[in-house]
């Protein structure tokens, strides 16, 4: 690799995009920022990718543009040479990582924002897995009565973390509409998680209390709807382990936060369909989106983990929940 750059010089990776773009790059960029503090830039050969994964590897998100969403999109030639020699195409050619908050401080005020230029800037040979990490990203906001505002941000160096999730091998994925799942979403306050149970017939969302004998707050609201109202719907059956039997419903319990920013998104951005992949309580789920203009612009995932524990209404929810809190504050007592 090293031979297709014999000297130490200074190369770039630039993307333009005009202000019609812009409101869907700094939705993107705050959709991404709450799954974590930082935000990993990745640049393929025909894509861009924004990804964030949170400290404890529970939530990732990303937001994939494809060259089609820039007015311009260039490489280096340098760079395109090396990706004919990388045997891995799933591996960025250029990466780097920075804060949240920096990216989202630039685009605070977008109001007189003509078009945005975005510059990677490399320098020297390629990492020792064939990739370059970006040392400065710069990003020029041309504004109106000719004002330019220049950005320069000095990144670090990043590690290509990702979820891996077959999409193909789930057997249970719903397609909605955004707007009906924030619906559904929006009566459950009070709490950072959310328990969804699918049976073939239904789904259901409801209330789930990590501390269920802390009672001062909490509501206890579940919504309902039946399965011919989604787009699509295909729950599929499990094998329960611990009662050795097959189970009709499937129960998730997983964080609302990502999903709120998810939601907020698609709707921002007028994405008309949702689509989300599971199997069963205790595996990842995936909520994916994707732009349905010709060329399909940009694309949107989420992967989230899941707990294992089972609800079956609320009066049982209670109890099984003051049940598995009583448990583990015993534990913490005997330790």
């Amino acid at each position: 690799m090293a031979r297709f750059l014999d000297q130490c010089t200074t190369t770039e990776v630039r993307a333009v995009l005009v202000a019609e773009k812009l409101k869907t790059l700094v939705g993107g960029l705050q959709f991404v920022s709450k799954a974590g503090k930082e935000i990993s830039i990745e640049c393929y050969t025909d894509t861009l990718v924004l990804r964030a994964l949170n400290d404890s590897h529970s939530a990732s998100a990303e937001i994939t543009f494809t060259r089609l969403f820039f007015t311009e999109y260039t490489l280096p030639p340098d760079l395109r040479r090396c990706e004919l020699s990388t045997m891995d195409p799933s591996l960025p050619l250029v990466k780097c990582t920075t804060l949240a908050s920096t990216l989202l401080g630039i685009f605070k005020s977008t109001k007189n924002v003509i078009s945005v230029d975005i510059a990677l800037e490399l320098e020297g040979h390629p990492s020792n897995d064939d990739h370059f990490d970006a040392n400065v990203i710069v990003f020029q906001l041309h504004c109106d009565r000719m004002i330019t505002k220049t950005h320069r941000i000095r990144l670090t160096e990043s590690q290509t973390m990702r979820p891996v999730f077959n999409k193909a091998s789930s057997p249970s994925r719903i397609k909605l509409r955004p707007f009906h799942l924030a619906t559904l979403l929006q009566h459950i306050y009070g709490t950072d998680e959310v328990c969804m149970s699918c049976s073939p017939t239904q789904v259901k969302f409801e209330s789930y209390f990590t501390n269920p004998l802390d009672v001062k707050n909490h509501v206890h609201t579940e919504t309902a709807v039946d399965n011919s109202e989604f787009i699509s719907c295909t729950i599929q059956d499990f094998v329960d382990h611990n009662n050795g039997c097959d189970s009709e419903v499937i129960q998730l319990i997983f964080c609302l936060k990502e999903i709120k920013a998810l939601l907020a998104f698609c709707v921002a951005s007028a994405l008309p369909e949702l689509n989300l992949y599971f199997s069963r309580g205790g595996s990842p789920i995936l909520l994916a989106t994707e732009s349905l203009e010709t060329g399909s612009n940009f694309t949107t995932e989420i992967v989230l983990s899941t707990v294992t524990t089972f609800l079956t209404g609320p009066s049982q929810a209670t109890n099984s929940q003051e049940a598995e809190y009583s448990q583990q504050k015993r534990q913490r007592l005997d330790d």
